[in-house]
């Protein structure tokens, strides 16, 4: 028996059935709370302008680069001092309390596609392709000259064989007497294409001791082999030994094995947003200290800025100076061990007296700062080598104002340490980013092309044919535009909706 019941209104008592019209009117009214649009991720805010004060020589052709291409700032002066560090890195390291460390970097620029970050590279990698125009050149002589060298040796080892017969001692002092095998020219390549561990380390192996990965297309190299889930934490540790300057052992099945010290490699890869969201998120790179050896910019966008305007003649003189500059270093030959001239030496940059003392205040000021309520603990790992950043800048700024210089002024430190101020405030503005997951940002990519399109409608087909790049197939589109329908951007239409004069199975309208 129920218990309980007094207070329950009998059946009678409750609302009769709202009429359908009301029902309808009712939902009509709710709409606009019930399609409130959810953010698809918190943007980070805008980027601070590149200190280019602090590029002492190399702030006009950096300049220059901006003037003619109108790419960001930012990403102009990155590129100029990879090419500076490309450049200088096989002739200068730098001394300081931490040890002796070589001046290579990896540098990557951040901007989505229309930036204009391939303009930029290609007048500042220029003096780089002139060089490399110019060893092809000297290669084809050598080339020549080495076939030759090579079928007189095999001759006179020939001869020596049927001279001697079986008196193998004889043979061993005729051999002796021969000398070794002609070596093959060197590669006329700088810059690598493949970026493989393995084709690095055997470019640096057979071509010069120091070369240059440098891609406009910096996903490639992210999404390409050397980075997939089976080889990003041996290609993560062989960018870090890299940058170290520490020796290569390579022993592998796919390659001749090899130990290579004294060996110098500059990066710089330019990379849409989607794509430095997996780097910056990717714990296993971030957890090998990877992630903490790059110096990252990622300005704000110039497009709808850019009206035609006529680069002014300053900037193609700078531009010569600048090439005649980098040329200049690359042909100088390169300090090398006695005994094996392909194992790099360097000279050290110190620095002097006031330059050691400013350095030593900021070392100690970014150490508090890694503290757990400290200004750099979101980038501890990056935080924990900003002092080393800052004195290798230094030494690259100072190499490239006086190349007959091995000593680093207090000016030119306190320039290393206000670029590497810049560096740590884009990493922290960029930390958030990094735990957005890429189809969020995927989701932004495929909103804003679908925001400018004249018709709000759109189907399937359209999306993986015509929009975003990363959306090539059906499947990712699909998964796409349900996060879009998730946070209410877009909305579902009937099966058989007429879009682009056809019915179509899938289709969906901006909200």
């Amino acid at each position: 028996m129920l218990r309980h019941t007094k207070n329950i209104a009998p059946v009678n008592d409750f609302p009769k059935a709202v009429p359908l019209e009301e029902a309808r009117r009712l939902l009509d009214a709710a709409k606009p709370a019930l399609d409130v649009k959810r953010p698809l991720h918190r943007e980070p805010p805008p980027s601070s302008p590149f200190p280019i004060n602090a590029l002492g020589s190399l702030r006009p052709a950096a300049e220059a680069i901006h003037q003619i291409t109108q790419a960001p700032l930012a990403i102009c002066a990155q590129s100029i001092l990879a090419v500076g560090a490309l450049a200088i890195q096989a002739h200068r390291d730098v001394q300081s309390p931490i040890g002796r460390r070589p001046l290579t970097g990896l540098f990557v620029s951040i901007a989505e596609s229309g930036e204009r970050k391939s303009a930029a590279d290609r007048l500042a990698l220029k003096p780089v392709l002139n060089i490399e125009r110019e060893w092809r050149d000297q290669a084809e002589i050598e080339t020549a000259a080495y076939k030759n060298a090579r079928e007189i040796w095999e001759a006179a080892r020939n001869a020596a064989k049927r001279k001697a017969k079986t008196d193998t001692r004889a043979m061993a002092e005729a051999f002796a007497q021969i000398g070794p095998e002609p070596r093959a020219p060197r590669s006329p390549m700088m810059l690598v294409s493949d970026a493989t561990p393995e084709a690095i380390a055997l470019h640096l192996a057979d071509g010069r001791s120091f070369a240059g990965q440098f891609s406009a297309e910096g996903g490639l190299v992210i999404g390409g082999t050397a980075m997939s889930d089976e080889n990003r934490m041996r290609a993560g540790a062989f960018y870090n030994l890299l940058w170290d300057g520490d020796a290569i052992r390579r022993s592998r099945s796919t390659m001749r094995s090899a130990f290579l010290p004294g060996r110098r490699f500059t990066m710089h890869l330019m990379m849409q947003t989607n794509v430095a969201s997996a780097l910056l998120g990717d714990d296993v790179l971030t957890q090998l200290g990877t992630v903490a050896r790059l110096l990252i910019v990622a300005p704000n966008s110039t497009a709808g800025t850019r009206l035609y305007r006529e680069p002014p003649a300053s900037a193609w003189a700078a531009l010569s100076s600048y090439e005649n500059s980098i040329e200049a270093w690359l042909r100088l030959t390169p300090k090398g061990e006695a005994d094996n001239p392909d194992v790099l030496d360097p000279e050290p940059m110190h620095l002097e007296h006031d330059a050691l003392n400013l350095w030593i205040k900021f070392h100690d000021l970014a150490e508090k700062s890694l503290s757990r309520d400290g200004p750099l603990a979101p980038i501890r790992s990056w935080g924990s080598k900003m002092p080393e950043h800052a004195v290798r800048l230094a030494a690259l700024l100072a190499a490239t104002d006086d190349p007959e210089t091995l000593v680093i002024s207090a000016e030119t430190m306190a320039r290393g340490i206000v670029l590497v101020q810049h560096y740590a405030t884009e990493m922290l503005r960029l930390a958030g980013g990094a735990n957005v997951h890429p189809d969020l940002v995927l989701a932004r990519r495929l909103l804003d092309w679908w925001q400018a399109r004249p018709d709000p409608r759109c189907h399937l087909a359209a999306i993986y044919q015509h929009g975003p790049s990363a959306l090539r197939d059906a499947f990712t589109a699909r998964r796409i535009v349900n996060i879009l329908v998730a946070h209410g951007w877009v909305r579902r239409l009937e099966p058989g909706a007429e879009i682009d004069g056809q019915a179509r199975r899938e289709g969906w309208a901006l909200s």
